[in-house]
């Protein structure tokens, strides 16, 4: 079924919310959507190809969400695409392996990537995948902490094969996408409240047709 037969089908009170993996390929990207979607885990996963997507209804505080989890490709030759992409997202999940220090230190290379694109404050969350492969760790759970404090994202360490924080990851994300979006209509509210302010302490206009006695 393609995306467009999907969205015809949203419920009117539902709300859709784009969200995007990015990382390098085999950290795991595919095995956390489809773990998180549909509680399913399979061990070996041909490597994704461009885009793909999968749909997971969410409820919060009683409102209804569409979320379309975005699958990219970490591959190099088809960065662009995924790069392409990401102005459609409203989040992203940035995800490295524990046990490939390579994955970790790409990150910062896809943030900057992802801030050239929608700037700062945009909404992501860090994940140190693989965490049921323990005893062969490169990436110490102190280092993913130390840089998600630097760009200020929540951080989590999952198993899709356990499905250790893996529900707990993508709700995170959607509250802070939500919490982003309340703040922008609070600094478009606070915008028109200030502009409508210093319009009402102009000076009104002089009556220049006034006649002359």
């Amino acid at each position: 079924m393609s995306e467009d037969d999907e969205t015809e089908k949203d419920n009117e009170n539902e709300e859709r919310i784009n969200i995007m993996t990015l990382g390098n390929s085999e950290v795991g990207k595919t095995c956390f959507i489809l773990k998180y979607t549909e509680n399913f885990f399979q061990e070996l996963y041909l490597t994704t190809v461009g885009i793909d997507f999968k749909i997971k209804n969410e409820t919060i505080n009683n409102k209804q969400y569409k979320l379309f989890l975005y699958d990219t490709t970490g591959q190099e030759k088809y960065k662009s695409i995924a790069l392409n992409i990401i102005k459609n997202a409203q989040g992203i999940i940035l995800m490295y392996d524990i046990t490939n220090k390579n994955s970790f230190e790409s990150i910062p290379e896809w943030i900057r990537s992802i801030k050239d694109a929608k700037g700062d404050n945009f909404p992501m969350i860090l994940l140190g995948n693989k965490l049921d492969k323990e005893d062969i760790r490169i990436v110490s759970e102190k280092d993913g902490k130390d840089l998600a404090k630097e760009y200020n994202m929540e951080f989590f360490e999952t198993s899709n094969k356990d499905g250790t924080n893996i529900q707990e990851a993508g709700r995170a994300l959607v509250n802070e996408i939500l919490k982003s979006q309340e703040n922008d209509i609070k600094d478009s509210f606070i915008s028109k409240s200030s502009y409508n302010s210093k319009l009402s302490k102009k000076s009104p206009l002089k009556n220049e047709n006034k006649r002359c006695c």
